[in-house]
């Protein structure tokens, strides 16, 4: 796509001094609503929510029912009916599905995607993650009679939270949300980033959402590209990183 834009962002750099202090950011768009992936909750943000807070920026975390695709969107849907103006919506690791169908909401002036999921219509997260070879496989999920599932102890501590403290990768993994199975095979309905500006924060180290599957969706969405030096948990391992591209994302979206 030519207006595929490529920056690399190591995580040993300090870009939290790059970013504006309390008061300063000029975007216009100045909500900004963050989604969660599988399996955790909105506390993942929070050291992304406390930064984009710092600059001013109105900030809601959706808490998404893991459920099915549709409760989800409609978890989002009812945040994006509480904002007051333009949005930019966020969605780590599976909640680039949500947000690729609540996207379509005309109030949504672009879309982030940060570790996650950018699938076309007719797209499932499951097919995407079978695209590409990795060692996040069915093997490494309990699921429950009811369709509910979690990831393995073990295989979540290894794939999914490397790049986090050993203490905070326990936590997560131990606390996991129950999320169901019909979330992995729900294929897209929409694809907001048909029509809408987006902008891809690449996990260079993912063991969950192989990088060249965030590649390859990125480059034909035509999305601005970050390539972040972290594994799949970005909210929580490079919040400074993930922040600025959300602030320059809502800075360039109108």
């Amino acid at each position: 796509m030519t207006n595929l834009r490529t920056l690399f962002l190591s995580g040993s750099v300090a870009l939290g001094t790059m970013m504006a202090q309390p008061g300063m950011a000029t975007a216009d768009v100045k909500n900004i609503v963050l989604v969660h992936g599988a399996n955790v909750d909105g506390s993942t943000w929070r050291e992304v929510y406390d930064r984009l807070i710092a600059q001013d920026f109105n900030v809601t975390i959706t808490q998404l029912p893991l459920t099915s695709v549709a409760d989800d969107i409609a978890a989002v849907r009812r945040n994006l009916d509480g904002q007051d103006g333009p949005v930019l919506l966020v969605g780590h690791s599976y909640g680039g599905v949500v947000i690729s169908e609540a996207g379509t909401d005309p109030d949504v002036k672009g879309l982030v995607y940060v570790a996650a999921f950018q699938p076309d219509a007719g797209e499932s997260g499951g097919a995407l993650l079978a695209s590409t070879s990795t060692e996040f496989t069915p093997d490494k999920l309990t699921v429950f009679d009811d369709g509910h599932y979690l990831v393995n102890e073990d295989a979540f501590l290894s794939l999914v939270s490397n790049g986090l403290s050993d203490d905070d990768a326990i936590f997560v993994a131990r606390s996991q949300a129950m999320s169901h199975t019909a979330i992995l095979a729900h294929e897209a309905q929409a694809a907001a980033w048909n029509d809408k500006p987006s902008w891809s924060a690449i996990a260079t180290e993912d063991r969950t959402i192989a990088p060249e599957l965030q590649r390859r969706m990125a480059e034909r969405a035509g999305s601005t590209v970050v390539e972040i030096e972290n594994g799949h948990m970005l909210p929580m391992t490079s919040p400074d990183e993930v922040a600025e591209v959300i602030a320059q994302a809502a800075e360039a979206v109108e």
